[in-house]
């Protein structure tokens, strides 16, 4: 199942450098950000008197505003490059924590969503086209290490969110987490942009990539290919940030301490430091019909949400959750390489993303909504049993046509039975090939006379079974 084939290591040995700085960045630039929000809900709901749905909407002003981020970024990083992009998006997420110190109502929690939509879509969206700029047969197990730095973040980022604000208060515990981007992650993208190339994409493109933005999207969006990833993007992202924004406020609806329920968070952000490379690797193997088996854990996540007092079940919610969160951050840059290659890159994967980010928008306020009607969140967790299912029905007949062409490129050629049964029957050079019966044996060439020859007769001891002796020869 894993790709850890003499192809990826030696795209690893090239590009290793490109690996290590795109997951830094991820680590640091993206997942400080976006692990640390469910942690503030409870304390601004506290502080200001605000209801869920108000709270988790910040989530959703993050995610809206990514939705134009993507397409903003998937435009600049074809133009400027993918290290300019990179580097503006982690410092934009720097700036957005700084700012929650200086939150006093709603306009300005939701003005600090805006900044974080900034940020976290555009670095996504750059350290995919990093990825896919160097790595081609491997790309989804590349991204999956890549994505390692956002899954360590999930792991490490909850604990010390929860800690910062039990010592310091949610707003110099926000301000705190933007440390490592500025000594960290940003001097290592400046080394990345000044010692590291990314190899030219351009360069490489044929003829037939030659064509206008306008032109190449109009005729990419008549195909129906687009519009099931679209539609099949936004579904998964749906359910995938509800339950994210919303499970620390579901684990202390079943009586879990906020350390514990952050022990819960991070420790599925540990699982799927592993689920990455496995969802990575199964889209390397089975591209858009191993995204649609993955994309049923989506359900029993949901499913298993019901019961989350068990603790049986919490442990196996949190192994099914990183499954499915793993799936939900490889899926779309993969899949969208093995159907439309790497022409117009950047504006592709931005488009999907941005797609990707109106679900996102629409899963936390979803939840928060049906939960003020109901009380509950039984209804939505219903609802999120169903979704997953449509996507994973929308992405299975989507042909992944470059990812077939990469494949058959790489298989060796396999001998036909007619082609060996030819290969037996080689005529001798000079002369024509005889006809050959289906189980006849090799004709051998006729034997022509010579003038000493003794008579065939005395060779054959005149049996029956002498063969005639050939024209001009004695008997």
């Amino acid at each position: 199942m894993f790709r850890f084939d003499q192809k990826f290591r030696d795209e690893f040995r090239e590009s290793w450098q490109v690996l290590l700085i795109a997951t830094l960045a991820l680590f640091f630039g993206f997942s400080a950000p976006a692990f640390s929000l469910p942690f503030i809900y409870p304390e601004v709901i506290r502080e200001f008197g605000w209801t869920r749905e108000q709270a988790t909407l910040l989530a959703s002003a993050k995610y809206m505003t990514g939705v134009f981020a993507c397409l903003f970024f998937g435009r600049f990083l074809d133009i400027a490059g993918a290290w300019r992009a990179l580097m503006v998006s982690v410092v934009v997420g720097g700036l957005a924590l700084i700012a929650f110190a200086f939150v006093s109502g709603l306009p300005s929690y939701y003005a600090v969503g805006v900044l974080l939509g900034i940020a976290g879509p555009g670095a996504m969206v750059s350290s995919f086209v990093v990825v896919a700029r160097s790595f081609r047969a491997s790309q989804g197990t590349a991204t999956g290490i890549v994505l390692l730095g956002g899954a360590i973040g999930g792991v490490v980022m909850p604990v010390v969110t929860q800690a910062l604000i039990d010592a310091f208060g949610w707003r110099t515990g926000m301000v705190s987490l933007s440390t490592g981007i500025w000594l960290v992650a940003v001097p290592a993208l400046v080394y990345g942009m000044v010692r590291v190339p990314l190899p030219d994409h351009r360069a490489k493109a044929g003829a037939s990539e030659a064509v206008s933005v306008t032109a190449y999207f109009s005729g990419l969006m008549k195909g129906s290919a687009f519009w099931l990833m679209g539609i099949a993007f936004f579904l998964i992202t749906v359910v995938d940030q509800a339950l994210s924004q919303h499970q620390v406020l579901m684990f202390g609806d079943t009586g879990l301490s906020p350390a514990d329920g952050a022990l819960a968070v991070s420790a599925i952000g540990f699982v799927a430091i592993f689920g990455r490379l496995v969802a990575g690797n199964i889209l390397d193997r089975s591209s858009n019909r191993g995204a649609a088996a993955l994309y049923l854990s989506f359900t029993l996540a949901a499913l298993l949400s019901l019961a989350l007092e068990t603790p049986l079940i919490l442990i196996g919610y949190i192994v099914v959750r990183a499954l499915a969160l793993s799936i939900a951050m490889v899926d779309g840059p993969v899949i969208s390489r093995h159907v439309y290659g790497t022409q117009h890159l950047g504006l592709l994967t931005g488009l999907f993303v941005a797609m990707a980010n109106l679900g996102s928008a629409t899963g936390p306020w979803l939840m928060g909504r049906m939960y003020e009607t109901s009380g509950s969140y039984h209804s939505a967790l219903v609802l999120f049993m169903i979704l997953p299912a449509v996507a994973a029905a929308c992405i299975w007949f989507v042909n992944p046509r470059m990812w077939k062409a990469d494949r058959m490129a790489e298989a060796p050629p396999i001998p036909t039975a007619k082609a060996s049964l030819n290969a037996s029957f080689v005529s001798p050079p000079g002369r024509r090939p005889a006809h050959r019966g289906r189980y006849c044996r090799p004709k051998e060439p006729p034997r022509r006379c010579a003038r000493n020859d003794p008579p065939i007769a005395q060779r054959h001891k005149r049996s029956r079974s002498a063969p005639p002796p050939p024209d001009g020869c004695p008997a």
